[in-house]
């Protein structure tokens, strides 16, 4: 029974090894290609420990799961391994520890993500907030204080969207100001709330705007004509609910996993434990 527990474990320490690898491989893959996020522009009043945080979070998540993994397969080796006892003991502290989490994310996405950013955007200040930021940078892109470089091609497609703007067509400019973050007369802190979130949103999710849609990007690359004509708010509520079931899934899974292995843990210490009484025993009787 104990050769199979400690299979079982191994099998179960790798499962969750491998998951640490991967999530480790994605938060190097994201710090160094900045997917879509442009870190000057995030962090200008983000506190050093938030923007460590923010930049490293996979990174450390990862090597964490994969420190609790490889303690487990150690653990569980078939010939007592140096160390087995100190091994388990933090084989299980971290997988009681993901097994709170794990099972916490799972029934709070499960639940929680269809109402997650509420029905109307307009009714949240926090929200109205974003959307007044996002319609004066809109009025400041293409502006006279503000004049913008757009293609031919994007002229071409929304001649009735500039009308009235002040952009140019000349591939010489120099600086061609393609987002409204390089207008010269652009405040970070007037528009903090908007610039974090909507650079990434119309990178990722393809939107505008955040209440109501913009007529092209404001805070991207205005010459980017995979926009559709949904509002930011629209878009991620979407993608939110549509993804948060099955984020919610594998959350629950993970927790199985992490909770399989508790239990685990403790059957192969207490067969152990009765192991070396009988042991213990029968040397005594002799």
């Amino acid at each position: 029974m104990i050769k199979c527990l400690k299979s079982i474990i191994k099998f179960s320490a790798s499962i969750i090894g491998g998951i640490g690898l991967v999530i480790l491989c994605f938060g190097l893959y994201v710090l160094y290609n900045q997917v879509g996020l442009d870190y000057q522009d995030l962090y200008y009043n983000s506190a050093d420990w938030l923007k460590t945080l923010q930049e490293y979070g996979f990174i450390i998540l990862g090597v964490l799961i994969l420190l609790i993994g490889s303690a487990g397969i150690h653990g569980a080796k078939k010939q007592k391994p140096t160390c087995q006892k100190t091994c388990l003991a933090i084989y299980e502290i971290g997988a009681i520890t993901f097994f709170l989490l794990c099972s916490s994310l799972a029934v709070f996405t499960l639940i929680y993500s269809d109402d997650i950013l509420g029905q109307e955007c307009t009714g949240n200040d926090y929200f109205k907030e974003i959307d007044i930021q996002i319609q004066l940078a809109d009025q400041l892109f293409c502006s006279d204080l503000c004049q913008c470089y757009i293609t031919n091609e994007t002229f071409q497609d929304k001649q009735k969207q500039f009308e009235g703007k002040n952009f140019t067509t000349d591939e010489n400019i120099t600086p061609k100001i393609v987002q409204v973050q390089k207008c010269p007369s652009f405040e970070v802190n007037e528009y903090a709330a908007a610039a974090k979130m909507i650079q990434a949103a119309e990178t990722l999710l393809h939107c505008t705007g955040w209440c109501k849609s913009t007529s092209y990007y404001v805070f991207s690359n205005v010459n980017d004509n995979s926009q559709n004509e949904n509002s930011c708010f629209k878009e991620t509520k979407d993608f939110i609910e549509s993804t948060g079931k099955i984020t919610g899934y594998v959350f629950l899974g993970l927790g199985l996993l992490f909770g399989f292995n508790v239990v685990f843990v403790i059957i192969l210490c207490c067969s152990n434990q009765k192991k070396k009484n009988r042991n213990d025993y029968l040397l005594y009787e002799t």
